[in-house]
Formats: structure tokens, sequence, C-alpha cells
């Protein structure tokens, strides 16, 4: 700005100094000076403008560069001032705009959390209906297996009391495995296995009775499993499953405790028929017995024995005595074969009446007995019980 002023006055001055320099106007009549003296003006005002020109090329080439970079340097002062300026607004503004932007992102974890919230009690909300609409339906359930309940405990008060009732009339079922029991043991003691007259029948007897305690836990789970599936929709249904379930995982754990070594049949068979053809060398001697006794009693000399065995009395005596001594012998004989049999087979048949305490794991009063194979009594064995019978017989006062 000072530079333009500094330039308007130099142009005033020059205007000035050209208005003050004009020449006079020409006058008619002029002399040769006064013609010397025009040329003399003519040259000042040439040169006059030749100065100017000069001053104006000067002013172009020197002043006014000299001034447009003053006028430059100006308004690159104005400009930093005003980039200066601008930058500090840029400069207030950057904090405006972190302040805005902290601000803003304040605000968005603010709404992000709001939103998060919300979120969160929708899904509570969805929750709680869904456990309104849960408990709702349990209760539903509740109050219908209340009722159920309640009318399968009257059932099942009514079961137990006709239980009750059986159990004091008597009526109460027995176990399948029980009947077979009875009905082998009763079929052992009324078919009378040992038979002289059936002894070639001894092992299919024998066979035919034999009663495996496994075969009898079978037994019973095939009917409790019959009883569950026709109880399946009976209010005690489920108890009657369970029950059946636990017996069959039962009778699969305790499985090889419930199997007993089988005898051999044909051994029994062969010691009995052995035990019959040795029983006339025993009549014998039992006889003999009976007359050395008679003989000792009466006081027979051998001539007395001689003359009475040519008499029917002694032949009638002789039957008498071996008929007692046959039925003695037999008699002896069965009952050491039944006896080894039922002594051999007693392991088995503690397995047989505990079988359901077994395999229900109940405990048992007192310990099962290790189990063995039952071996017949031998021929010279049964000579020596019919020998002790006369000691035994003394012994008695008999």
């Amino acid at each position: 700005m000072a530079a333009r002023n500094r330039y308007a006055r130099f142009l005033g001055k020059q205007r000035s100094n050209s208005n003050t320099q004009q020449p006079p106007p020409p006058v008619a009549g002029i002399s040769r000076m006064d013609k010397a003296l025009s040329y003399t003006a003519v040259t000042a005002n040439l040169s006059q403008v030749l100065m100017l020109i000069v001053v104006v090329i000067g002013y172009i080439f020197t002043v006014r560069p000299v001034f447009q970079k003053e006028v430059v340097s100006e308004d690159l002062a104005r400009l930093q001032i005003e980039q200066r300026k601008l930058q500090q607004q840029m400069d207030k503004q950057s904090e405006s705009l972190a302040a805005g932007e902290a601000r803003n992102k304040e605000l968005a974890d603010q709404r992000s959390a709001i939103e998060g919230q919300i979120a969160t009690l929708n899904q509570k909300l969805v929750d709680a209906e869904k456990s309104a609409r849960d408990a709702k339906i349990r209760a539903g359930k509740a109050v219908a297996e209340a009722k159920t309940a309640e009318s399968s405990l009257s059932m099942l008060q009514n079961q137990h009391y006709a239980l009750k009732l059986q159990s004091l009339l008597g009526d109460l079922k027995l176990p399948g495995s029980i009947v077979q029991i009875l009905t082998r043991t009763e079929s052992t003691y009324s078919l009378n296995v040992f038979k002289e007259e059936e002894a070639s029948a001894v092992a299919q007897k024998l066979k035919s009775l034999d009663l495996q305690p496994i075969d009898l836990a079978k037994t019973t789970l095939t009917q409790l499993q019959t009883e569950a599936t026709k109880q399946a929709q009976a209010p005690g249904g489920a108890l009657d499953a369970m029950l059946a379930r636990n017996y069959q995982d039962g009778l699969a754990k305790h499985e090889q405790d419930l199997v007993c070594p089988a005898p051999v049949y044909a051994d029994w068979q062969s010691a009995f028929e052995a035990a019959i053809k040795a029983g006339e060398d025993n009549i014998r001697s039992c006889i003999n017995d009976y007359w050395t006794e008679r003989t000792t009693k009466e006081g027979w000399t051998p001539s007395d024995v001689a003359s009475l065995q040519k008499k029917d009395f002694w032949k009638e005596q002789e039957r008498s005595y071996r008929a007692s001594c046959e039925v003695v012998y037999g008699y002896i004989m069965q009952n050491a074969f039944q006896k080894a049999w039922a002594k051999g087979d007693e392991p088995c048949d503690e397995r047989r009446m505990y079988v359901n305490h077994i395999v229900m794991g109940a405990p048992i009063k007192s310990k099962l007995k290790p189990l063995t194979v039952a071996n017949p009594p031998s021929p010279q064995d049964i000579a020596q019980l019919f020998h002790d019978r006369d000691v035994k017989a003394a012994e008695a006062g008999l």
C-alpha cells in the first residue's frame, strides 16, 4: 500500500513538470534567434520526452519490479497473516473436530452399550416368556402327574391290601422257580429213581430230574418280562419293567454261579446195577448170620443143624430170612444211593432255593457250599453199610 502511494506522488510530480515546461505559443515574424531558441526549446522538449521515456523505461524495469516486489511482499505478508489466522482457525476447528469426534465416539460407545443392554433385555424378555411357557407346561404336566399319582397311589393301596389279604388267606401265587423245585422234589421221591426193577432207567430218570439254577432264573425272568409287558400301561408298570431289567442284569452278572457241574448219569446207573449184582452175596451172608445167631440162641449142635436142614422147617425159615435180608439190603442200597445223590446235589439245590437271592444280590443267611460233582457209592460201600446194620442194631439194643 505504501508503494502504491509513492507511485502516485511520482506520477503527479511528473505531470506538474510537464505542465510548467510547455513552450510559449509561436509569434509571427520570428527571427533566426527566435528560431534557434525554438529549436532549443524543441530540443529541450525532446530531451524531456526522452527523459520521460527513460524514466518510464527505468520505472518499468526498476521501480515497477521493486514496487511489484513490495506489493507481492505485502500480499505475501498479508497472506501469511491470513494463513496464520486460517491456521489458527483450522487448529481451533481441528480441536473442535477432535472433541466432536471424541464426543461422537463416546456417544457411539454409549449407543452400543445401550443397544447391547436393549438386546440383553430383549433376550431376557424372550427367555422369560419361554420360561413362563415352560413353567406353564410343566405346571400342567405336574397337575396331570399329580392326578395320575393320586390315582396310582389309590390303585397301589388297593393292590397292597389285596396282597396282604392273599397272604393272610394263603392264596399268594408261588414263583415259577419254586413251583419247579417242588415239582422236581415230589417227582424225585414219588418215582423213587433207584428201584431194582427199573435199574436200566436210572440214568434217564436222573437226567430228566436234573434242574439247573440258571434255568430257574430264566423261567423267573420270562415271568417278570411277561408281567411287565402286561402291566405296561398300569400305574405300577414302570416298577415291573425296572424289576425285570434289574433281574436280567443280575442274571448276566451271576450266570456262572448258577451252573452246576453235571454228573455222569451212566456211572450212577452202572454203580446201581453193580450193587444189585453184588446183593446176592450180601444176602447169603445175611442169611448165614441169621442161622448162626439162631443156632447160638437155640444151642443147636452141628448134627442138629444137619438134621434140621432136611426138614421143611429149615426151608421155610430160610425163605423168611431171605425175604428179610432182601428187604434190608434193598432199603440200605436205595437209601445209600439217594443220600449220595442228595449230598452231591446239595450245593446245587441250595442255589435252586436261593436263585433269586443270588441274581438280585440279596444277602443269604448261610454261606453257600462249593459246587461238587456227585459220585455214586461203590458196591463195597453198600456191603459195609449192610454189614454195619447189625452193629448199630446191637448198640441200640434191638
